[in-house]
């Protein structure tokens, strides 16, 4: 497997038995701490390679350790505060990934990546009440409901003192996802450590959403690959298989497969139990190590693509619809959101436009 980025140093470090080596290695080991955070693992690796290091090296591992405890506290609060008002307005919603996954899943919960912003799954018809329920809180829409379920699979909202916020009415891949309507039936009840209840996917719908939720990202996120690994390890076997059915009754079978290809390059094993069939893409033939490849160098953290590159970004994503008609869909689907995005841009030029002559004309007076 060649070098596509710091990814292959990274990964030893988060093997079942780490390789020790990589510490003895300067320059390599420089690396790794400087870009570890980028990729989601400072965390894991801190905690993993604490007791072999010694000075500031150790030092590194116990400031990275105790950033990620205190993040990890806060979201927490910030999170069953939302869940307070959740059962006040009498909102029904699903707490996804974030702290509650980490407390699930993680121990100490803290080796979780840290959430940058809190995440709820939401039934579309009652986005307006909990609107209006997180503004009487201060949280402020980055858009209009009609317009996120229009371009995307969740609405945005800010607040100057809390953390991001997103209403998931879709698990994920914009307006083209998995409604979270038949998520809620499936649902599990876990308990926050004063003892608040609240509502999350069960194991195969989590294992399900952080597949999709990693393709969207274009696999390039390790984090994300390897806590579908620990999860997927977590659970038991046939939760597993189950997940990946699910994933194949909503067309996802290529996204699965890729998922495969990204296990037995990374940790050199496979992700689809033996005795589970999924079935082959009309593109199947495309679905290989070089397109795993090709994914992850086109989402290296912190690269900025051209309108060239985001084209073939999207050519990428088309590789992996199940059948003719997703295909179709998909390209519909982005014609249509970039035909209204020039609109509306021409719409605000025109504005300004009018603005600045009519400012320029009361000036003149």
């Amino acid at each position: 497997m060649r070098l596509v980025s710091h990814i292959d140093l990274l990964t030893p470090l988060l093997a079942d038995k780490p390789d020790w080596s990589v510490l003895a290695n300067t320059e390599a080991w420089s690396t790794i701490r400087q870009h570890a955070g980028r990729y989601g693992v400072a965390q894991l690796i801190a905690y993993a390679v604490r007791s072999q290091v010694s000075g500031e090296d150790r030092a590194w591992c116990d400031r990275t350790l105790v950033e990620s405890w205190t993040r990890h506290e806060r979201m927490l609060r910030h999170l069953e505060n939302l869940v307070e008002l959740s059962a006040e307005k009498n909102i029904p919603v699903l707490c996804l990934k974030g702290p509650l996954l980490a407390r699930r899943y993680y121990n100490p919960p803290f080796l979780r990546k840290p959430s940058m912003d809190l995440d709820l799954a939401i039934r579309e018809k009652d986005l307006p009440r909990a609107c209006e329920a997180l503004e009487g809180i201060g949280y402020i829409p980055v858009s209009s409901i009609a317009e996120a379920v229009r371009e995307t699979h969740h609405l945005e909202l800010n607040h100057p003192s809390r953390p991001h916020l997103e209403l998931h009415y879709r698990l994920t891949h914009r307006a083209l996802g998995i409604r979270v309507d038949e998520l809620f039936d499936r649902a599990v009840t876990v308990s926050f450590p004063g003892g608040r209840e609240a509502r999350i996917l069960g194991d195969a719908d989590q294992l399900l959403h952080l597949i999709l939720h990693l393709a969207q990202s274009r696999f390039g996120t390790l984090f994300h690959l390897y806590e579908i690994r620990k999860v997927s390890r977590t659970i038991a076997p046939g939760v597993v298989a189950e997940a990946i059915r699910r994933a194949v009754r909503h067309h996802y079978s290529a996204t699965v497969r890729m998922m495969d290809i990204a296990f037995r390059e990374r940790w050199n094993e496979p992700f689809i139990p033996e005795g589970v069939e999924v079935p082959k893409t009309w593109l199947n033939w495309r679905v290989t190590p070089k397109l795993y490849r090709a994914f992850v160098e086109f989402s290296l953290p912190g690269r900025e693509m051209s309108v060239i590159e985001r084209m073939r970004a999207r050519w990428l994503d088309f590789q992996l619809t199940d059948r003719p008609a997703d295909a179709w869909r998909a390209a519909m689907f982005f014609l249509e959101t970039a035909r209204y995005s020039l609109t509306r841009a021409s719409l605000w030029r025109d504005r300004e436009i009018r603005f600045t002559q009519g400012s320029a004309g009361t000036g003149a007076q």
